[in-house]
């Protein structure tokens, strides 16, 4: 397997096939996902740098995308998806025979190259297989994980009433002090967050 890394909307509409072809296989209802959303919101917000989304080729074809967002810091890197702060209901892009192994392949691939980086990932449908997907790998590559469950906020029409109405946040981090510390930080924020809804409801 090969990681592409596309870092324009223009250099995505080079796989849009594969991409539509991927969700079709999927029988995908979730509107988020779909090909022109993400690359319309890419365009809308001007962002020239940041967007990292990864494309997976084996055999000379694309068979997954990783849509993520990265940005340096202090610790190192931390990456979510792209579209987390605009909708709660993103996923990677991938079919249901790949996701174990691109998941396995992709989070190595990233942790090698960026060494200390910390994932937030928000807006994973609990119902869905990548949620599972990425707790077999973190406990493979014995990595912690704070998981939030929680309920969606999204009132769009167009999404399914097959999904689950929780999305899922999981945090995790490579070994590194720093990476950790930050990592820390986020599940104590997090809990924290979660205590005062809890209280306030």
């Amino acid at each position: 397997m090969e990681l592409v890394l596309i870092k324009s909307y223009k250099q995505l509409s080079l796989y849009e096939k594969d991409w539509l072809s991927i969700l079709e296989a999927n029988e995908n209802r979730n509107p988020f996902l779909e090909y022109e959303f993400l690359y319309k919101l890419w365009v809308n917000l001007r962002q020239k740098e940041g967007i990292e989304i990864y494309a997976v080729k084996e055999h000379n074809r694309i068979i997954a995308f990783f849509p993520f967002h990265s940005k340096e810091t202090w610790f190192g890197y931390i990456l979510c998806f792209v579209s987390q702060n605009e909708v709660n209901a993103m996923d990677i892009i991938a079919k249901e025979r790949d996701r174990d192994r691109v998941i396995m392949f992709v989070f190595d691939e990233l942790i090698n190259m960026k060494k200390s980086v910390v994932f937030s990932l928000n807006g994973l449908f609990e119902s869905g297989n990548t949620v599972r997907n990425l707790s077999k790998y973190l406990q493979a590559r014995s990595m912690k994980e704070y998981l939030l469950i929680g309920n969606t906020q999204l009132k769009s029409k167009s999404i399914s009433k097959d999904f689950s109405p929780y999305t899922t946040k999981t945090i995790f981090s490579t070994n590194t002090l720093r990476a950790k510390s930050y990592r820390n930080f986020l599940w104590t924020k997090e809990m924290i967050i979660s205590k005062v809804k809890r209280n306030s409801t």
